[in-house]
């Protein structure tokens, strides 16, 4: 190992003709307490370090499902770029709608959003081909924390509901892909992670 990582493009750039970029997101995702993945049993492709493979959680532990209604879900989702002295990395920043107020939302949602790190797997309505490019991680390096929670209660966007913006910083890598083998095998695994295969 040389210390030194490469710095370079190594294709050409263009519009893929097979398989055109659509833009948006589907509705549901899967957000995970970041002290619950078990990174050290979590694979990465052998070939492509921007596809993790395999996510595995802690033994009893489990996502929770995100549902975004809408004709835009996580609208706002962006990823920017971050210059720094010696390296540049990525911020990731994804807003969260929540649909609901009340004791239990409060308790059992909200509270924990304030001050946990969190990792999140949504879902892009572009899939790429053979579905590579349908599941994006984020938090998985530096974990997603809330920039800012809001309860506007004449909100039109949010029906007086909460609006939690979640945040990675200095993320090393522009994008993170979730797939293993085929669009099925890893449609199989998503749905693993909150338990709802069986």
């Amino acid at each position: 190992m040389t210390g030194i990582c490469d710095s370079i493009i190594v294709k050409g750039i263009a519009v893929n003709c097979d398989s055109p970029l659509v833009k948006g997101l589907e509705a549901d995702a899967v957000i995970i307490n970041r002290n619950d993945v078990d990174f050290s049993q979590s694979v990465f492709d052998a070939d492509n370090k921007n596809i993790l493979k395999t996510l595995v959680l802690k033994s009893g532990k489990k996502g929770f499902l995100v549902v975004q209604q809408g004709a835009k879900p996580f609208s706002g989702v962006k990823t920017t770029l971050a210059t720094g002295t010696y390296r540049n990395t990525f911020n990731h920043e994804i807003p969260i709608v929540i649909l609901d107020n009340s004791p239990e939302v409060a308790k059992d949602i909200i509270d924990g959003l304030a001050n946990g790190s969190f990792v999140l797997i949504l879902k892009n309505a572009h899939k790429g081909e053979q579905g590579k490019a349908e599941y994006q991680v984020y938090g998985y390096y530096q974990g997603l924390r809330a920039s800012a929670i809001d309860n506007e209660k004449y909100s039109e966007d949010t029906d007086g509901g909460w609006l939690v913006t979640l945040q990675e910083t200095s993320v090393p890598k522009s994008a993170l892909f979730y797939f293993n083998t085929d669009a099925s095998t890893t449609e199989t695994q998503f749905k693993t992670l909150t338990g709802s295969v069986g």
